[in-house]
């Protein structure tokens, strides 16, 4: 009789045992992916984190990517955006392209008392990973100088990286807003002409 308490004990310690070790496991592969993505930037439906984001996250992707899609176009290439600099009387026209946009983070803030009355659902900010750039057109120095390269007319430049600031973003009322000041919406939407100018497809 003590001898089957004793294996009952034993085989209670083993089962105990190893379900503590598959529920380790079953943790460390799924607790560390929330708000955050491993994907390239493509377009709003697929490619900048489509599949790691659901809910009002992937509301704020999708809102992000709006916004960036009122000043870059997405070609074979990348999203490509036309930028004007310099002084009025001799302004610089060039190209900007990014390979790729991909989503970083998207992170949520509390919300405060007056949001709530003002019909604010949601504020917080998208963030992206360092995205690979280059740049065509008028002579000058790639992204404001801080690239190491020189901008010319016929042909791109190398790629080189370029972080982009994060978006600021609030959902009120079920609209969202983007309060971006962002080396992704500085552009505009290029036209022909644009192309021509710099002299690449």
């Amino acid at each position: 009789m003590v001898l089957t308490r004793l294996e009952d004990a034993t085989i209670s310690k083993s089962t105990f045992t190893a379900l503590a070790i598959t529920l380790s496991i079953a943790f460390v592969s799924t607790g560390c992916s929330k708000s955050k993505s491993d994907a390239s930037g493509g377009s709003a439906e697929a490619g900048n984190g489509a599949g790691q984001f659901t809910g009002v996250e992937g509301e704020a992707r999708d809102a992000a990517f709006a916004e960036i899609a009122r000043h870059c176009v997405k070609g074979t290439d990348g999203w490509t955006t036309a930028r004007t600099e310099g002084s009025p009387y001799a302004p610089e026209h060039y190209l900007r392209q990014f390979r790729e946009i991909p989503v970083d983070t998207i992170t949520a803030s509390d919300l405060s008392d007056a949001d709530r009355l003002n019909g604010v659902e949601w504020k917080g900010s998208v963030t992206f990973k360092t995205l690979p750039c280059r740049e065509a057109g008028d002579p000058g120095q790639a992204l404001g100088g801080t690239a190491g390269y020189n901008r010319q007319h016929g042909q791109w430049t190398s790629w080189f990286d370029c972080p982009p600031e994060a978006f600021s973003m609030t959902k009120t009322k079920g609209k969202w807003d983007v309060f971006p000041n962002s080396v992704l919406i500085r552009g505009q939407l290029p036209t022909p002409n644009d192309y021509a100018n710099a002299g690449v497809k």
